[in-house]
């Protein structure tokens, strides 16, 4: 078994250096002292052929990878799929984080367990990428219990005052009896009402938002305290401002002001070391009840001196799942660990009935205890840090004891799920195409600078890394030497910052001919390596994740020093938050690239050129972005504006979400939320959720998208609604009526789960979407901003394996417990 015989890439030139090294080592010491005396041409020559003793070596270790699936290349996963008998999946898109490696792997103890929950679960997980619940529905079937067959976990009616009975309903963890239900869980005609309480009935219920955590410090749990530079990846949370009232003790984890913020648990399906998944597992909305009772039952079991009655697995483990807070006061300079015995679970949406009110910092139990004749009152006070509130991601600190000093800052490590890693977050955002060594390659040199408080100014931006305390800071120093040059501004910490001296923005002085990249990473110095010569070139290592930074200010950015003639400079944003928007100042800019960035002003514009700009090309990638406003009647801006891979929200700002008169604009895998008028236009995967509007049709193409009926855009293939009003016209043979046509339109309308920027499930389709819209894009994945997430194909390919893996006569169906925010809603309580 080989791998497919294909052009690779070509090999890099320090392997092939290595090689002829090799080669020439094995020369007598006296021939190689001879020809390096005469200019090393024999050397030369070895150097030559190198070349194919090294491609013959990466043959040789391609072939041998190949044997093992843990190594084998994308070309060689099919030969060994096939060994094994492996059924073949549909590929899925480029970009997608689902591979078939690990269902190829484990397809031989698949089969072992074939027609088990379990086994069907690990499938599931293998082939979607998702936490995947199994459930047997006979088993949940109403009937009479007898001595035989005894279920105390299955009572006969709903507990009516456990709180947990609603949160559970219609999930995978929903344990109330039901009537038989003989309609199939997959009907064989759409939009039929699917069944799922049946005797062979299976459902695998799935939840779609993934997860980036930011992670707790692995060192928390061997120090009392901990020092600020540990949580440099631990985000800070923001005063919660009521009523316009910043109280004490008040914060809220979110970034953008009087937000709220959906905490996540993290996936933790290596923690069930091969058995039946539970609810803590699955990555999924956190709720209060589950929480609240492994707190309470922490601090009774304390107070009452015995071990704690919890089941082995816990929502709060040792690495600081599903939360860790930390809190510092005002006269340290440390920060302390809240245990999570000291953390009160409440519900925080909306605040206390009197301002300002905040917990007591213990609270009383009373509980009674064995005795030698009959039962022992007792009673104690636990303390109590902070209130939690997972559902909104807000925060009160307890009132301080008599004489100690208040809390000033919190930090929170925590995981917050989105339809897709877009936007600001802990996700790994290192592709092949951005800067990740920073090297001297002779010549002009790249500046770099670290933003970290907690360091003193140090360095050198030209000859290594120049630490400085502020963002502000970095920009002003950028601004004065960048010119001709190009600028790291490295955020190495998860902070909030806003505008300097009581400024009104934060601003960005763009030197001409030159770049500056505002980067959220850590710098990582290159460390020596005993026995190992130093790379004299080499400066450091900028890592792309577990960073967020906010800019809490309007971001204004301006041209530089530079000659009038020159070109105006490059900014790139990478991994920032903004709340207060951007806007561009005339002749500024020649290029802007957003990169994973969350840029909002609630309300009002986010994106915005206050002069003229000619030209331009901006890019949005992998962004949530409010707003996009470039060029009026006075203020003309032409150029290009590249969105892939983000929603772009109206953000309750009104009016056109995207306003580009004199803009070429390029769309894939986009949602615009919201009217759009610009020059010409190019999309594809898109989902306009009302009119837009090309001025230039003659030119671009509408492929694979959802456009509105009273748009005008240029020629447009497989788009919705023309699609289904063509296919409907000839299957009917006749021209549609209005009403016809109008049902026909309506059965191929997107349904999105929600609009709101605040909620993570932020354009993502709904269950009930029709399937034009669902399988509609190109390659039949979903039209959107998630169409690389590729849902329908993952759960295509699951479907057509169940056949293989299920007992005679069962029937399985994929189910999506995937929940909008009026949902979530109505399960949080209380």
């Amino acid at each position: 078994m080989t791998a497919e015989s294909a052009p690779g890439p070509a090999l890099p030139a320090v392997r092939v250096e290595a090689v002829a090294d090799a080669l020439y080592r094995l020369l007598p010491a006296h021939v190689r002292q001879v020809d390096r005396a005469s200019g090393g041409a024999l050397r030369a020559l070895f150097g030559v052929l190198a070349l194919p003793s090294a491609e013959i070596d990466a043959e040789t270790d391609a072939f041998y990878d190949a044997l093992f699936v843990e190594t084998a290349g994308e070309s060689a996963l099919p030969a060994i799929a096939s060994l094994v008998g492996a059924t073949p999946l549909r590929p899925m898109p480029e970009g997608s984080s689902v591979e078939q490696r690990a269902y190829v792997a484990n397809t031989v103890r698949y089969r072992r367990g074939k027609g088990t929950a379990r086994v069907l679960e690990a499938l599931a997980g293998d082939v979607t990428g998702l936490g995947a619940i199994v459930v047997e529905y006979f088993q949940r079937l109403s009937r009479l219990n007898h001595l035989i067959d005894v279920r105390p976990e299955r009572p006969g009616t709903a507990a009516i005052v456990d709180g947990g009975t609603a949160a559970r309903a219609g999930s995978a963890f929903d344990t109330l009896p039901r009537l038989l239900d003989v309609r199939p869980v997959t009907p064989a005609r759409p939009r039929r009402p699917a069944g799922r309480h049946g005797i062979t009935t299976v459902g695998i219920h799935v939840v779609r938002p993934v997860v980036p955590i930011f992670p707790a410090p692995a060192s928390e749990q061997s120090s009392a305290t901990i020092p600020p530079e540990a949580l440099s990846g631990v985000p800070v949370a923001r005063s919660w401002v009521v009523g316009g009232t910043a109280h004490p003790g008040y914060f809220q984890l979110a970034a953008q002001p009087g937000a709220v913020l959906r905490l996540f648990s993290s996936d933790r399906r290596a923690d069930a070391a091969g058995g039946r998944l539970q609810a803590r597992d699955v990555a999924d909305r956190l709720q209060r009840l589950p929480l609240h009772r492994e707190t309470d039952e922490l601090r009774r079991a304390t107070l009452e001196g015995r071990p704690a009655r919890l089941p082995e697995r816990r929502w709060f483990d040792d690495r600081g799942q599903p939360f860790s807070v930390y809190l510092r006061q005002a006269t340290e300079t440390a920060f302390t660990r809240v245990p999570p015995a000291q953390v009160r679970i409440a519900n925080l949406e909306a605040p206390p009935a009197t301002p300002g009110a905040r917990p007591a910092a213990q609270l009383e139990y009373a509980w009674f205890g064995p005795g030698p004749t009959a039962p022992v009152p007792g009673s104690g006070k636990h303390p109590i840090a902070c209130a939690v509130d997972p559902v909104t991601g807000r925060l009160i600190v307890a009132e301080p004891a008599a004489g100690s000093s208040d809390v000033v800052e919190v930090r929170v490590a925590y995981g917050t799920g989105l339809g897709l890693a877009i936007g600001a977050g802990a996700q790994d955002r290192g592709d092949a195409d951005q800067p990740f060594e920073i090297r001297d390659a002779g010549g002009t040199t790249d500046l770099v600078w670290v933003v970290d408080p907690t360091r003193p100014v140090a360095g050198s931006a030209e000859t290594g890394s120049r630490t400085v305390p502020s963002l502000a800071a970095a920009l002003a120093e950028s601004a004065a030497q960048g010119a001709g040059r190009r600028s790291f501004v490295l955020l190495g910490r998860c902070d909030l910052e806003g505008a300097p001296g009581g400024a009104s923005t934060m601003d960005v002085t763009l030197p001409a001919d030159s770049e500056i990249h505002l980067v959220a990473a850590e710098w990582r110095a290159p460390k020596p390596v005993p026995g190992v010569p130093a790379d004299a070139a080499l400066r450091g290592f900028i890592i792309r994740r577990d960073r967020r930074f906010t800019v809490d200010a309007p971001l204004r950015v301006t041209r530089g020093s530079g000659a009038a003639t020159a070109q105006a400079g490059r900014l790139v944003l990478d991994g920032l938050e903004l709340t207060q928007g951007m806007k561009l100042a005339a002749g500024s800019v020649s290029a802007v690239e957003l990169r994973y960035v969350t840029l909002r002003s609630p309300g009002k514009t986010a994106l915005t050129a206050t002069g003229s700009l000619t030209p331009v090309r901006i890019s949005v990638d992998s962004s949530i972005c409010g707003p996009i406003r470039l060029g009026t009647a006075t203020i003309q801006v032409s150029g290009e504006l590249d969105i892939r891979d983000s929603v772009v929200t109206a953000d309750a700002a009104g009016g056109y979400t995207i306003t580009a008169p004199g803009l070429d604009c390029a769309l894939c895998n986009v949602t615009v939320l919201g009217q759009s008028a610009m020059r010409a236009l190019t999309a594809t995967n898109t989902i306009f959720t009302a009119a837009v509007v090309v001025t230039r049709r003659q030119t671009g193409c509408v492929r694979y998208s959802f456009v509105p009926a009273e748009s005008a855009t240029p020629r447009a293939f497989r788009c919705q609604p023309t699609l289904a009003l063509a296919e409907a016209a000839q299957a009917k043979g006749a021209p549609l009526t209005t009403d016809e046509a109008e049902t026909v339109r309506l059965s191929v309308q997107p349904v999105l789960m929600d609009v709101s920027a605040d909620e993570p499930t932020l354009a993502m389709l709904h269950p009930l979407c029709p399937a034009a819209i669902r399988t509609g894009g190109e390659d039949e994945c979903e039209m959107g901003a998630f169409a690389r997430a590729a849902f329908g194909i993952a759960a295509a390919n699951l479907v057509s394996l169940l056949d293989d893996f299920l007992p005679v006569a069962l029937e399985a169906g994929v189910i999506d417990d995937t929940r909008s925010a009026a949902v979530a809603a109505r399960r949080n309580l209380p």
